[in-house]
């Protein structure tokens, strides 16, 4: 159960002002919601008072896209392209290990890291959803889960429409999860099935999250088959529209960032797995000067490898002002906000996350600015984005409830997910080796 909890000496930063800083200040919590900011001690008790001092309080970072039940084939394939990843490694893999158990684990797994990294909410496409938000309400991590749909062609595993679509109108009130339809993709679902979840999208008033415009391959693919590129068929299918999240969109015309923006499609950056699978550096600049909504995400652990939003965010902020030959692009604040505020309002929750303000639920992060490599310090928005990594992470809180306090996971059994992914990888290993020696 959440308790009252209160921070004392804090350096707030993430507030109702998106950016303001404020110092030397208190911060209540009670129950799930944070009760009190100020530079006053609240009259009351309190169960616990953590103190603060030197260290950054700031809103949990959010994830707006990633596939956490692919950790246990992180580094399985590395320096290859999309399609060879998946077409020759990946899938293969999946059809043999993808069971409840494994899907457990690996889902135990990246919440670990993303615990241990600041992040407090995260957005996830992978099978067997349901076994996902058991482990992520265990654990006391917010999310926005839904069963991924690929029907076309043979799929690695099939999700039923009853499965998905039942899901899809069920909101558990005592779950942390939030429920999502998450079509693969336009090129791996039939246009039938595309319309299908949309119907069902409007009728339930839910977000559908999808991969759009990846890759060069991707999108000449679609173009061959349909005359249109993956945001034109989409939006002629009237698949496009608010309540549509577009993860990737690398590969973007001007005509094709013209229909996002007059849909207001929110979109997901992952700039780490773009770059890592040679797919390209999105339109940043252009998409954000036309006014779309833009969160970060990782993507999956399988493909980035890592799940660390701190090390996301250098990489969208340093990225955008090379290939753009401008310093001034992507600041440090505004890529503060892309991972904390504007990722909340892409998954539909900035009502109650993404910032700290009075009446919001207590997702909140503290950062230890002591390391040396945070030492000294100017302006704390500089310090997180350029200077501070995941393991800078001390204290997690999400929804009023203690979940990592001084690096030590309390809701996580992290050593046995380590020793089962160690048994696990032997048996990939061998399946893998196995399907080279038959080639």
């Amino acid at each position: 159960m959440a308790s009252d909890i209160l921070l004392m000496n804090a350096t707030l930063i993430g507030l109702n002002g998106r950016t303001a800083v404020k110092t030397g200040s208190y911060l209540g919590i009670s129950g799930d919601t944070i009760t009190y900011i100020g530079t006053k001690k609240p009259s009351g008790k309190f169960a616990k008072i953590i103190d603060t001092k030197g260290k950054i309080v700031m809103p949990g970072l959010i994830n707006c896209h990633t596939h956490s039940p692919m950790s246990i084939y992180r580094g399985l394939a590395d320096d290859t392209s999309l399609f060879e990843w998946l077409n020759d490694h990946i899938w293969p893999v999946e059809r043999e290990f993808i069971n409840e158990s494994n899907i457990e684990l690996a889902s135990g797994i990246s919440i670990a890291e993303m615990i241990r990294s600041g992040t407090t909410t995260f957005s996830d496409m992978y099978f067997h959803s349901d076994i996902t938000e058991k482990v992520a309400d265990e654990a006391g991590i917010r999310s926005v889960l839904g069963e991924a749909v690929i029907d076309i062609p043979a799929p690695v595993f099939r999700v039923t429409e009853d499965h998905w679509e039942k899901k899809a109108a069920v909101k558990k009130a005592e779950s942390l999860s939030v429920p999502a339809l998450v079509p693969h993709s336009p090129y791996s679902c039939s246009k039938d099935m595309l319309k299908k979840m949309k119907e069902v999208s409007k009728k339930n008033n839910i977000l559908i999250h999808t991969h759009i415009s990846e890759t060069r391959s991707e999108v000449e693919k679609l173009r061959k088959e349909t005359g249109r590129s993956p945001v034109e068929y989409l939006d002629e299918i009237k698949f496009l529209d608010s309540d549509t999240i577009a993860v990737h969109c690398v590969i973007l015309s001007d005509s094709d960032i013209k229909i996002l923006a007059k849909r207001q499609v929110r979109i997901v950056h992952c700039p780490q797995s773009n770059l890592k699978l040679g797919s390209g550096v999105a339109r940043i600049r252009e998409m954000l000067d036309s006014g779309l909504l833009i969160g970060l995400g990782t993507d999956g652990p399988a493909s980035n490898n890592t799940l660390d939003m701190f090390s996301e965010m250098k990489t969208a902020s340093l990225l955008h002002k090379g290939v753009n030959e401008d310093p001034l692009l992507l600041p440090a604040k505004q890529v503060f906000e892309m991972a904390t505020i504007r990722g909340a309002e892409v998954l539909g929750l900035d009502k109650i996350t993404g910032s700290i303000e009075k009446g919001k639920k207590a997702d909140i992060v503290i950062v230890d600015a002591g390391s040396i490599h945070m030492t000294p310090m100017y302006d704390p928005y500089s310090h997180i984005v350029y200077s501070a990594k995941g393991s800078d992470v001390e204290t997690v809180i999400i929804n009023g409830r203690i979940v990592m306090e001084n690096r030590k996971l309390l809701t996580i059994k992290e050593e046995a997910l380590k020793k089962k992914a160690a048994i696990l990888s032997v048996n990939i290993r061998n399946f893998k080796k196995s399907l080279e020696g038959k080639k």
